[in-house]
């Protein structure tokens, strides 16, 4: 994303719980409860997610903790909430940003304030503590150069009748980043979070013109295969599935703007290891977790100078200037419910 080292300035929301602390590492009777409760229980991505493994790795090492995760999605983990409420398992989660509105009026997540919560803005934390984004990711297209001559290079270019079948999303009823891609779309052509109705006649318009691939699960698993030319993904993601498989795969931000989705972390509000859920914050917020988060591509949501090697490997600067950010949980939520419910009458038509 930048160049050379530099501080982070884009905007992104925070999620965190109520003791504030002045420094930037754990109270010690954060740190002795967390070797005292031995466990840390996490929902939410897998490992080989923004450098997810090697970041409770440390917080293992740190707190002297065991640490245990379950993969699954921002829905499948309010479900698991609500079904523990008197019996709970988890002590911390990561959540897409469409789902905290959610998480707040179940009250599924405590207030704790983390150990940087000073150094968050005020508009990318939950005033009473319950929630904060630690990173967060571009929506982006992921090309295959191998198999597209030109790559597309804003979201009305998907429409054009060279990317015939060679492009890849998921419904935006059922995935996040499908769901986002079509508030991309619809601020592209005029729209905003009150009005949704651009991206939805443009994905209209990118299924009937049979630019759309049927059949597509897993956007970024199809690209890897070979089976997809271009797939709607976030930049972070396309970026890391390049590295590892050495693929010709391109990322490319649309130059007529994209959404900048928000990924929150929050302690449970009946946390069985409090202290572990606590320290795992506190380390996520810190320059260190910062600085692995962007080492899997995030784009971390503090201020912070990345080494000039990490800074390095991320796209120029210039190429997020157009980067729109949830104007707030409410707006936000309503804009996704208005794409998911307007799709839901295309599709029925």
């Amino acid at each position: 994303m930048i160049a050379k080292a530099v501080k982070y300035t884009l905007s992104v929301a925070l999620l965190c719980t109520s003791a504030s602390f002045a420094l930037a590492e754990s109270a010690p009777a954060v740190v002795a409860g967390a070797k005292q409760e031995g466990k840390l229980i996490s929902y939410g991505m897998s490992d080989d997610w923004v450098n997810l493994g090697t970041i409770f790795t440390e917080i293992e090492k740190k707190y002297g903790v065991e640490h245990v995760d379950t993969d699954m999605t921002s829905g499948e983990q309010i479900t698991h909430l609500l079904a523990e409420k008197s019996a709970p398992v988890m002590d911390i989660a990561d959540i897409g940003y469409d789902f905290v509105g959610r998480l707040l009026d179940e009250k599924l997540a405590g207030s704790y304030k983390n150990a940087n919560w000073d150094r968050i803005k005020p508009q990318f934390k939950d005033p009473e503590g319950h929630w904060a984004a630690s990173y967060w990711g571009a929506i982006a297209f992921l090309v295959n150069t191998d198999q597209v001559k030109t790559a597309p290079a804003s979201w009305n270019d998907l429409l054009k009748p060279e990317y015939k079948d060679m492009i890849c999303s998921r419904d935006p009823r059922v995935s996040t980043y499908a769901t986002a891609s079509v508030l991309a779309a619809a601020l592209a052509n005029g729209g905003s979070e009150a009005n949704v109705q651009p991206g939805l006649d443009w994905f209209k318009q990118l299924r009937d013109s049979g630019n759309l691939r049927k059949g597509v699960v897993l956007n970024v698993a199809s690209i890897q295969k070979g089976e997809c030319p271009i797939s709607l993904v976030y930049d972070f993601d396309g970026q890391a599935k390049r590295d590892a498989t050495g693929l010709p795969l391109k990322v490319v931000i649309p130059t007529d703007g994209t959404v900048g989705m928000l990924f929150a972390q929050y302690v449970s509000a009946v946390a069985p290891h409090p202290n572990a859920a606590k320290g795992a914050l506190d380390f996520l917020f810190s320059d260190e977790g910062q600085i692995l988060l962007a080492k899997g591509h995030a784009h971390p949501t503090r201020d912070v100078e990345l080494p000039k090697d990490v800074a390095g490997a991320m796209l120029p600067k210039e190429s997020y200037a157009k980067v729109h950010f949830p104007t707030d949980v409410k707006s936000f939520s309503t804009a996704i419910k208005a794409i998911v419910d307007g799709w839901n009458v295309i599709e029925t038509k």
